[in-house]
């Protein structure tokens, strides 16, 4: 995972936050079900799997994930995939390029 950087910090990221998801629902699901209010807004909201209060959050978290994988990608690829060194072909021909530009 050396070479990876970016894919190790993306994991780790992705980790956090769905760690901090899941306990965040698992107290607030605790509280209501502990007060007794659980049942009463499942049966207002009609919870069931395809109800429009758990697809619609679902869907429009699809899209943005999307869409942020979409500017990382372009980003990763215009900034950070290209080499800052310079190779040995680099230094073998740079004086004919230079020569070149000048001429």
């Amino acid at each position: 995972m050396e070479k990876h950087l970016l894919l190790q910090y993306i994991l780790r990221s992705f980790g956090k936050v769905l760690l901090g998801v899941v306990v965040g629902a698992a107290v607030i699901f605790g509280l209501l079900k502990a007060t007794g209010k659980y049942s009463v807004l499942e049966s207002r909201l009609d919870l069931k799997y395809d109800s429009p209060w758990l697809t619609v959050p679902m869907a429009a978290s699809l899209a943005l994930a999307l869409v942020s994988l979409v500017i990382g990608l372009i980003l990763y690829f215009y900034k950070y995939k290209r080499s800052r060194t310079k190779s040995a072909f680099y230094s073998a021909l740079q004086n004919v390029i230079t020569d070149k530009n000048k001429g």
